[in-house]
């Protein structure tokens, strides 16, 4: 439990936040990189680097992105359990009740990580949610509010500039 505990507050803790240039291709829809930081536990012990993307085509809601770049590894289970606490810890147990079979589904599509393995999540107003895994579709939510929700994990909301507010504070 608290190795599990660890990975979660993990995602609470960065550092080294900051903004760069490049692009993701995920089907036909092109992102552009808005903003990037690097995820730590305790200040120092590096987990992962997450990049934000949002669409570069003008829509009513562009889809966003974020790609997690993992500096070690975790089991499947340790990435549910922690998705699991993190997205109750956002949204409250009654929420995370209600999205059960969405996080279920989440979950069976983990695989262990191992340092350079890549997760990408992205909300995509033509179809809710998709999570790649080094760049192959694992598993794709059709509740909008969900897929919106599960985003929130990493980005509460963009700022006026379009860049990400993350939803972990920075250190």
């Amino acid at each position: 439990m608290g190795r599990l505990r660890g990975i979660a507050l993990g995602l609470a803790l960065t550092v080294s936040a900051g903004t760069a240039t490049g692009s993701l291709a995920v089907g036909d829809q092109l992102f552009e990189l808005r903003s990037q930081t690097r995820a730590c536990y305790l200040g120092f012990i590096r987990l992962y680097d997450v990049e934000y993307f949002r669409a570069i085509a003008a829509h009513d809601a562009p889809g966003r992105c974020v790609r997690v770049s993992y500096l070690r590894g975790f089991s499947a289970e340790a990435l549910a359990e922690a998705t699991n606490e993190v997205f109750r810890e956002r949204h409250g147990d009654v929420v995370a009740q209600r999205f059960a079979r969405e996080l279920s589904q989440v979950a069976q599509a983990y695989q262990p990580v191992d340092d350079g393995d890549r997760y990408t999540y992205c909300v995509v107003p033509e179809s809710a949610g998709v999570l790649l895994r080094d760049g192959r579709s694992v598993v794709r939510v059709q509740s909008a509010e969900f897929a919106e929700r599960f985003l929130q994990i990493w980005v509460r909301a963009e700022d006026e500039a379009a860049r990400p507010l993350w939803a972990f504070g920075q250190c």
